[in-house]
């Protein structure tokens, strides 16, 4: 074989090995969270909260339903990394996350789209706070899990 024919071979070969590696990195499962919220200090509330990569693997998008919370409530919430019982800092910003106003029913639903991916080496859990004078006072909590 030429020698300009074997280099040509193997600078195929390698762009091909290149873009497969992309694709796999591309299409392989990203990871979910879910988590079950359960009220503190005797609250009745209690709801889910799921968190899903974006399509371009990017960032995170995150969805919290409350059920028995008091109605007409605004609720501020957060992912954190660490866990309710070992707490951290607020994943993505506070200012992504928009406040889940309670109908008169007592449900609400949240939605925020996080600037960052989940990473999957790493624990979250989703804190609800009682009121924006009020961050302190945990509502109710749940720990992410890997679905």
């Amino acid at each position: 074989m030429p020698r300009h024919t074997m280099i040509r071979w193997m600078a195929l070969s390698a762009a091909m090995v290149g873009q497969s590696a992309l694709l796999f990195a591309l299409t392989r499962p990203a990871t979910e969270y879910t988590a079950t919220l359960v009220g503190k200090d005797g609250r009745k509330v209690r709801g889910t909260a799921t968190a899903t990569p974006t399509k371009d693997g990017t960032g995170t998008e995150v969805m919290v339903t409350l059920t028995d919370e008091t109605p007409g409530a605004t609720r501020p919430w957060h992912i954190h990394a660490g866990s309710c019982e070992k707490g951290g800092g607020v994943v993505g910003g506070g200012r992504v996350y928009t406040p889940i106003a309670i109908n008169d029913k007592g449900q609400g639903t949240g939605k925020a789209t996080l600037p960052v991916a989940l990473a999957d080496t790493a624990a979250y859990y989703v804190n609800i706070h009682d009121a924006a004078a009020a961050m302190g006072i945990i509502v109710a909590c749940g720990d992410l899990k890997k679905k």
